[in-house]
């Protein structure tokens, strides 16, 4: 493994144990000693990664965004009907949410410990990302033939559905993550008689 292949495996391991101890803690209550223990690094080591805990914020929050932007968009360009683009949406954001606990956490609790630059490039990949969805779901009920009323109501009913999850869902329950996006499809979609 060549030099910068090893720098980036290191990094992402650092952030990983890190988004762990910030989501553990909280933003406000965790520290640089708490993340450098966690990691097994000095404090001064960890500064070589980052030059302050909001950086570290930073970092984490934009690069699951980037996930986040990257995987809707990819369903966009592969999935031309708007049913089962919409279904899939569903599946990708509870899958990132079980493959990224933390920072899924971290991006709906702390992302306003963000400030000035920093906040506002997360919440334009926000804007976007909730743009792919907002696209998506027009298009949906359009193939319905249903006129929404308050469609950014409706969007952001949706997105509650998929995140609020972080609050109770278990991952390892007897409701599997594909299985949990499907209700979730459902639910919206039908409602509960459907």
């Amino acid at each position: 493994m060549d030099r910068q292949a090893e720098r980036q495996r290191r990094a992402q391991a650092i952030f990983d144990t890190a988004a762990q101890v910030l989501c553990q803690a909280g933003y406000d209550k965790a520290s640089i000693r708490d993340i450098a223990q966690a990691t097994g690094m000095t404090g001064a080591g960890l500064y070589y990664y980052f030059k302050s805990k909001e950086e570290l914020l930073f970092i984490i929050l934009d690069g699951y965004m980037d996930h986040l932007l990257e995987g809707v968009r990819e369903l966009s360009q592969r999935l031309d009907d708007p049913e089962e683009r919409l279904r899939a949406f569903i599946n990708f954001q509870v899958q990132a949410y079980c493959q990224n606990v933390a920072r899924s956490k971290l991006i709906i609790n702390d992302e306003n410990c963000l400030s000035g630059q920093r906040y506002q490039i997360v919440k334009d990949k926000q804007r976007r990302y909730l743009g792919y969805w907002r696209e998506t779901l027009d298009a949906y009920y359009r193939l319905k033939g249903v006129e929404p009323e308050f469609l950014s109501v409706n969007l952001m009913l949706l997105i509650a559905m998929c995140n609020w999850i972080y609050q109770w869902y278990d991952p390892q329950g007897p409701l599997a993550p594909p299985a949990l996006a499907e209700m979730i499809f459902q639910r919206f979609t039908k409602g509960l008689a459907g």
